[in-house]
């Protein structure tokens, strides 16, 4: 059995289709994931990069991708929710994620600086806002295909 079927099972279970179908974790599920995904952020920059080589490049070019990942998954899930509470154009959400997760890799990176084996760089911040620049136009284009299919 792999590991889609294992989860297909656990999803089908009669307990957990009465937790996840409940009003209240319908309401604060989004909340929650992003709550848990800003502290996974946080954690991981607490950690030290020791077990890394320096002069590895496919572990910095590895290190640089799981940076672009995980700040375009911030995105998304802050955009959810600001797609759900805040009912004004697409572009004003866009633009608020784009704004909260750049601060918050600011702020990642001034973490750092107090973490040993670890340094805050700027060049990070820039990473991050890419891939938060990505995981935006993804939702545009996403929004957009479906402005156009509901016009058929």
């Amino acid at each position: 059995m792999n590991i889609c079927e294992k989860i297909k099972k656990i999803l089908e279970c009669r307990h957990v289709k009465k937790v996840t179908t409940h009003r209240h974790f319908v309401k604060y599920e989004k909340y929650v994931s992003l709550v848990l995904w800003l502290g996974a952020i946080y954690f991981l920059s607490s950690e030290s990069l020791e077990i890394f080589a320096a002069t590895d490049i496919w572990a910095f070019i590895i290190r640089k991708l799981a940076h672009m990942f995980e700040y375009g998954v911030l995105a998304f899930l802050l955009f959810r929710i600001l797609g759900q509470t805040e009912k004004r154009h697409v572009n004003w959400n866009l633009f608020w994620t784009f704004i909260f997760c750049v601060f918050y890799a600011i702020s990642d990176e001034y973490h750092q600086t107090f973490t040993p084996g670890r340094t805050g760089i700027y060049t990070d911040v820039l990473i991050d806002s890419a891939g938060v620049l990505i995981a935006i136009w993804l939702i545009y284009l996403n929004w957009h295909h479906q402005k156009i299919k509901n016009r058929k």
